[in-house]
C-alpha cells in the first residue's frame, strides 16, 4: 500500500495520476500487515523452514485505490493508465529494461498472480488484514 507514495510527485503538479497496469487488480498489503506477520514468523518456531504468500483484503485497480485516496482526502484525484510503450518508456527511465521486462512479464502476461486474496494474515494474527481504505486515511495527510 505504501507504494501510492509514488503519487506524491505527480500530486503536487496536479490531480492525475498516471501508470501502467491499469485493469490489473493488485491485492496490496499494509507495511503494519507484513510487520506483524514476520514478526510471529521470526519469534515463533512453529513457521521455521515455511514460506508465506501475502496480500491484503481485497484486489483494486489503481484507478479504485486513487478513487480511494481522493475520499480519504476530500481531493480531486483520477487515475489514467499508461498504454504499454508509455509504460515501458517511463518505467526504464526508473529501472534496468530486465527489471520492466519483469514487470511486464508479472503484470501484462499474468505470470505472477497479485490479484488473490491470500488468509495469511488472518491465519498468523488472528486479525483481518487491513484495507486500502484504513491505510488511505491513515496517510491521507501526505496526499493532500
Amino acid at each position: 500500500m505504501s507504494n501510492a507514495y509514488r503519487w506524491l510527485p505527480e500530486l503536487a503538479e496536479g490531480d492525475v495520476v498516471h501508470g501502467p497496469f491499469g485493469d490489473v487488480p493488485i491485492a496490496t498489503i499494509d507495511p503494519d500487515d507484513l510487520g506483524a506477520v514476520a514478526a510471529r514468523a521470526l519469534t515463533t518456531a512453529d513457521h521455521e523452514g515455511k514460506t508465506y504468500r501475502l496480500s491484503g483484503p481485497e484486489a483494486l485497480r489503481p484507478a479504485e485505490q486513487v478513487e480511494i485516496m481522493a475520499q480519504a482526502t476530500g481531493r480531486e484525484m483520477r487515475f489514467e493508465a499508461w498504454s504499454d510503450e508509455e509504460a515501458r518508456a517511463e518505467m526504464e527511465k526508473a529501472m534496468p529494461k530486465e527489471y520492466v521486462d519483469a514487470f511486464f512479464s508479472f503484470f501484462a502476461d499474468g505470470t505472477v498472480d497479485e490479484t488473490t486474496v491470500h488468509p495469511t494474515v488472518r491465519d498468523l494474527t488472528g486479525r483481518e488484514p487491513r484495507s486500502f481504505e484504513r491505510w488511505a486515511h491513515e496517510h491521507a495527510d501526505a496526499f493532500r
